[in-house]
């Protein structure tokens, strides 16, 4: 493993965090350079093969697994320990959390210092590389029963062929919207466009009625995420390329163009980001009745069933661009660490975790959409009709990733989008930074 490499992943942005809906204020854990280069490396396990999960009673009584995750919000935790209790009466075995604030960094950091958990989450965004750095073991398809999930969030965990870690969940954008908040001010639903174009008419009109009724700037029209998660579909409309061939590509021109309309949304003043709102993230803007649409994932749902109980939403597709749907869809995969000693018990928590009981308990507690069709049809009696737009939405939506230095791209472009939304750079200008930054530290990788 090329341990430079991962010293450079190690410095870049925070991007998994994006799909929890939450954020941490902790600084980032960096390993040093010259400390990795002098860590010994050992040999992967082979991979292994276990027995399915109902043959395997009490089989690990005694042993301990190490997992490495993000806490997320109460929800998902809730939903996660209780899979974790069910794994552990039915293998005797404990899970002890490796809880990550920061877990792009810092789990780049623990695996360039070797101290990695036995198995842990993988983004989506960050799979190709780690695959092609070897901490990854690669799963046997039968084994594993990789036949059972959707084809499409498989391939964003598999090279040559080979499948690297097991899509534990997916999640997708669509548009929630507060019908009281709306009609409070004179609106309905009718009004809320179907295009973003028309965002730009509609937006300050709806602001506008909102400051006469709560004063200017209280609650807010929209909110959106200014970062490549949440807007690449749009910058990429047109045949546009914000990566190409490996490297970033974000100041050519169709792109460009594309962000500078995203751009023109917030230049109404009828759009924020939940920073510049003083709010941690969507949810929490949304929850307290401080802004009327937003574009959120449906980790979201549950989380506002639970936490605002009193806001009266609705689910809506995304709007069109460019005359055509688009939106993100994200995924998180399990993975079992290439130098863990517990593989097989890792293995075995893959299996249970992502079975046909396991998922379901967690997607129907946590809120995401299940990667497995006989969970889907299990799931299917108790999807609301809000859940199933999201649902809705997948076959149009663009997958997060950006290739292999994906995370790099995606550090460089956040370092430059305050600077756009405060005016201090065009878009040009600081798109074209961008790609200076990204392109000389995929220079200085490859």
């Amino acid at each position: 493993m090329k341990k430079w490499k991962l010293g450079l992943l190690a410095v870049a942005a925070s991007t998994v965090m994006l799909f929890t809906g939450c954020s941490s204020d902790e600084p980032p854990v960096t390993t040093p350079m010259q400390q990795q280069t002098q860590t010994p490396t050992p040999t992967p396990a082979p991979p292994v093969v276990i027995e399915t999960p109902d043959e395997i009673t009490g089989a690990f009584a005694g042993r301990t697994l190490e997992l490495g995750i993000w806490r997320g919000n109460d929800t998902e935790f809730a939903a996660i320990e209780l899979v974790r209790e069910s794994f552990e009466a039915q293998t005797g075995a404990t899970i002890n959390w490796r809880l990550y604030t920061d877990f792009g960094t810092q789990i780049i950091a623990d695996l360039a210092a070797r101290v990695a958990p036995d198995a842990f989450y993988v983004e989506s965004m960050m799979a190709e590389f780690l695959i092609g750095e070897g901490v990854l073991m690669p799963l046997d398809h039968a084994q594993f029963n990789i036949g059972a999930f959707y084809a499409g969030v498989v391939d964003a965990f598999s090279v040559g062929g080979r499948t690297y870690a097991i899509p534990k969940d997916q999640s997708v954008l669509a548009r929630y919207v507060n019908i009281d908040l709306l009609e409070q001010v004179g609106f309905t639903l009718a009004d809320i466009p179907a295009s973003a174009e028309e965002y730009l008419e509609f937006l300050p009109r709806l602001q506008a009625a909102l400051d006469a009724e709560f004063g200017t700037n209280i609650v807010m029209a929209a909110s959106g995420n200014f970062e490549p998660a949440r807007i690449l579909h749009w910058a990429s409309m047109g045949g546009a390329q914000p990566v190409l061939n490996g490297r970033s590509n974000w100041s050519s021109p169709q792109v460009v163009s594309n962000v500078e309309f995203i751009l023109s949304l917030y230049n109404t003043g009828a759009m924020r980001t939940p920073a510049q709102m003083g709010r941690g993230w969507n949810g929490e803007a949304f929850g307290t009745g401080s802004m009327v649409i937003m574009e959120e994932g449906n980790w979201v749902y549950s989380w506002l069933h639970n936490y605002a109980p009193d806001i009266n939403f609705v689910v809506l597709d995304m709007p069109t661009f460019q005359g055509q749907p688009s939106g993100m869809s994200f995924t998180v995969g399990w993975g079992i660490y290439a130098y863990s000693e517990n593989q097989d018990l890792a293995a075995a928590w893959l299996n249970y975790k992502n079975g046909l009981d396991g998922m379901y308990t967690w997607t129907v507690n946590a809120g995401p959409l299940p990667t497995r069709s006989d969970v889907a049809t299990r799931m299917a009696p108790n999807l609301s009709s809000n859940l199933n737009v999201h649902l809705d939405q997948l076959p149009h939506a663009t997958p997060w990733s950006m290739g292999l230095f994906g995370p790099v791209i995606n550090d460089a472009f956040n370092n430059y989008a305050p600077l756009i939304l405060d005016g201090q750079m065009s878009v040009a200008a600081a798109l074209a930074a961008v790609d200076a930054q990204a392109n000389m530290e995929i220079d200085f990788a490859n």
